[in-house]
């Protein structure tokens, strides 16, 4: 009994469609964007030229989103405001800011 569940189990599962690959961005996943954001602060931090951080980001990053985002991580983090700023707090700056962009839920007829 056990061997036929097993057996219809692996055959529904190998009868399915592969799912579509894509490229996973992170322009729209805010918790991605901290990241980032507390990455390039570190590249900053190790006396990495604004100009390398922007080839960094150009060679890893092809979605256009998200050489965008990056590209306004890294002239928020090369900029004198943003000069001190730690990987943690670029971390919460950029995630936050990404959170009051997304849309808000509609509300449910109130």
């Amino acid at each position: 009994m056990k061997q036929l569940a097993v057996a219809a189990a692996l055959a529904v599962i190998l009868a399915q469609p592969a799912a579509p690959a894509f490229a996973q961005t992170i322009s729209n996943q805010c918790f991605a964007m901290g990241d980032m954001a507390g990455q390039v602060v570190s590249w900053r931090k190790h006396k990495k030229t604004k100009a390398q951080a922007q080839a960094q980001a150009a060679k890893y990053y092809g979605d256009d989103a998200d050489r965008q985002a990056m590209g306004e991580i890294i002239e928020k983090i090369y900029s004198p405001d943003g000069a001190h700023m730690t990987p943690d707090q670029a971390s919460m700056f950029f995630t936050d800011e990404c959170a009051r962009r997304q849309p808000k839920p509609a509300a449910n007829g109130q």
